[in-house]
């Protein structure tokens, strides 16, 4: 099959190809966005004259700002995959009539990576414009020279060419990845699946990565890591380490989410025998793991939601316990006390700045959610459509749709920010500070000469230390948020399900 014939296979299709094509296109923008504004911020060098923002003027700040931006790529990423299930039934009514046209299964399949591939590539060239632009909109020196952010720094072009290559391609091995256990015949698509039990020890992955997260934390501690000893590369060590637990984390909440769903479908069939729930029980019990596949972006944003809760009641409680440390030191030895009034607005900003990133990761969250239950109710039109023709109403097909999303989504929420909580909490269990000052131990003539007080000085320190409490408001507010996300993706799916509940849909295609 020639280049040109096969790109014309990939995008001859219906309304729902073209928008899963444009929606993979947006989400690898994302992803390509922000993975160029990490690899920004990753080049900036240190300067405290150059930048407004005391974030740009220290390592470890960078450090953890670009990692964290790195992070927040999963959920963008979790979502190129998510819409490549957009409108799959069609496709794979496409799909299969290749095959009756002779094509073989491999050219089939490269049909529907050069689909996914060639829209990934858009979007990451989409998302480098948009990169470029914006650095050449938002530069705006002051009078002084300084920026409000590292507009005038620029990755290098070979981490550019990476990251614009490195999304298409991960985004079509996704799709080729997907494809491997699917038999595509001319008379349709196969899936190799089997129904397995569904247990709940795979969850337990989410208890190894919180114990990985404390292991850590123990290691950091220890005078081997103390001294030195990791060398140079004791940083990617440890952000190594730390992605390595996240993942363990996910992974452990996903298996987890779909093992409570499974078992809160069982009892819903033992409690109720409202149609709505019986309907919804019914579809969670035929697919546990759908959960795994439909709630992951949402779970991801929200371990990550948790985890910054966390970490802002660590920076409350450290700007707060330095202030305490300095008071009493002035209090004991005389001196000015220290003003933790700016630290705190700028902690405050960069609390604020996080909100808003999870904010609109929770929007990309909601519409990938979105995307899975519009694609849900085509795939299952002729099943609804069936139930409305038997005389089922539409208000009890709309309430086994809130019941089959609520029942997996509470628990994933809650726990998943539990679990980031918990996750940081290993981190930032108290929080320590110290303040000290140089005494001079002799009378105020004596201490008068520079000479006398040199060496007659003596350094006074004192040390407090601060449990830090579980923020406990902050991660119910953003859980509260995410609910309410939720809530409002399922009311728009719902204005959509009437088109899939006709009956008209019964007639053969």
């Amino acid at each position: 099959m020639r280049p040109g014939g096969m790109l014309r296979l990939a995008f001859a299709g219906t309304r729902a190809d073209r928008a899963r094509v444009a929606i993979t296109a947006f989400g690898a923008a994302t992803a390509v966005l922000i993975l160029l504004c990490a690899a920004t911020v990753l080049a900036v060098q240190p300067d405290s004259g150059r930048y407004h923002s005391r974030m740009f003027s220290a390592d470890t700040l960078l450090s953890n700002l670009a990692f964290a931006m790195i992070l927040f790529t999963v959920p963008a990423l979790f979502f190129v995959g998510q819409c490549a299930r957009l409108g799959a039934p069609a496709r794979d009514r496409r799909l299969a009539a290749f095959r009756l046209a002779g094509a073989s299964p491999a050219q089939v399949v490269w049909v529907a990576a050069a689909e996914t591939g060639v829209a990934a590539s858009a979007g990451a060239l989409l998302g480098t414009v948009a990169f470029l632009t914006g650095r050449v909109l938002l530069d705006d020196p002051g009078p002084d020279g300084t920026r409000g952010l590292p507009t005038d720094v620029l990755p290098a072009t070979s981490a550019i060419a990476g990251i614009a290559i490195g999304v298409p391609l991960l985004a079509t091995a996704l799709t080729i990845g997907l494809l491997r256990r699917v038999a595509i015949t001319p008379f349709g698509l196969v899936r190799a699946s089997q129904h397995r039990r569904v247990r709940a020890w795979p969850g337990l992955l989410g208890l190894v990565g919180l114990l990985g997260f404390t292991a850590l934390e123990a290691a950091s501690r220890t005078e081997f890591v103390q001294r030195g000893r990791l060398g140079t590369g004791e940083t990617w060590v440890r952000m190594g380490a730390i992605l390595i637990c996240t993942v363990l984390l996910v992974l452990g909440l996903m298996l987890g989410t779909a093992w409570i769903g499974h078992v809160a479908a069982r009892l819903l069939l033992r409690l109720t025998k409202r149609p709505s729930a019986l309907i919804a029980a019914r579809r969670i019990l035929a697919d546990p793991y759908d959960v795994t596949r439909t709630y992951v972006v949402i779970q991801v944003v929200m371990t990550f939601g948790g985890a910054a809760m966390m970490l802002h009641a660590w920076l409350v409680t450290d700007a707060a316990v330095r202030g305490a440390a300095s008071r009493e030191t002035a209090l004991r030895y005389g001196g000015t006390a220290w003003d933790p009034a700016g630290t705190a607005a700028f902690r405050s900003g960069v609390f604020e700045l996080v909100n808003g990133v999870l904010l609109g990761l929770l929007g990309l969250a909601a519409f990938a959610l979105l995307v899975v239950l519009v694609e849900s109710g085509v795939a299952r039109r002729r099943t609804l459509a069936a139930l409305v023709a038997a005389g089922t109403p539409r208000a009890v097909l709309a309430r086994a749709q809130c019941w089959h999303v609520l029942i997996p989504t509470l628990p994933g929420i809650a726990l998943a920010s539990l679990a980031g909580m918990l996750a940081m909490r290993s981190f930032t269990g108290t929080a320590t500070g110290g303040w000290g000052r140089d005494v001079c131990d002799g009378t105020a003539t004596e201490c008068a000469d520079p000479a006398f007080r040199s060496a007659h000085s003596v350094w006074h320190d004192v040390t407090l230390v601060f449990p830090v409490p579980l923020p406990w408001a902050d991660v119910a507010a953003l859980a509260a948020a995410a609910l309410l996300v939720v809530l409002t993706v399922i009311g728009a799916s719902l204005l959509l399900q009437r088109s899939s509940t006709n009956p008209s849909e019964l007639r053969a295609d």
